[in-house]
């Protein structure tokens, strides 16, 4: 995951989707949005620009279980605490449709389940515990993680 950045990932070629939507055209990141804190317009615009279609966001701080649009992507989080963690996922408009399925298993993990043409696609967001919390804190994630995957 990044610290402060966003990291792309560029699948391999070759899985191509109905409408020109395939798995090979697909620009995904994961970002730490800490430093983002109620600035989800900020966080668009730089997807925008590295023209990202799927985003993993992390620590957003963001409360609630919710979805919204922002300018061109939708946005599903979940947040318990404005202290520490959320995760979020924001698709891009021409993708929302063909999510089928959104995840929150908790403030630490979420995932989205896409259908590209004759491909499935699942992205799990994930916010790994930090040094510091509890062991059966860290054993729930654990499980939750294994349950996602």
């Amino acid at each position: 995951m990044a610290s402060n950045g966003v990291v792309c990932a560029y699948p391999p070629r070759g899985k191509q989707g109905k409408k020109g939507v395939g798995i090979d055209k697909l620009r995904l990141a994961s970002w730490n949005v800490g430093t983002f804190t109620s600035k989800s317009i900020a966080v668009v615009h730089a997807l925008h620009r590295c023209k990202v279609n799927i985003a993993c966001i992390q620590e957003t701080k963001w409360l609630g279980v919710k979805a919204r649009e922002i300018d061109g992507y939708k946005l599903w989080y979940l947040g318990s605490t404005r202290v520490r963690n959320g995760v979020g996922i924001l698709v891009e408009k021409g993708l929302i449709d063909r999510v089928i399925e959104v995840r929150r298993k908790s403030d630490c993990i979420m995932s989205i389940k896409l259908v590209l043409g004759a491909e499935v696609l699942n992205v799990i967001c994930v916010h790994t515990p930090q040094m510091g919390l509890s062991d059966d804190f860290k054993r729930v994630f654990w499980e939750e993680l294994e349950e996602a995957v």
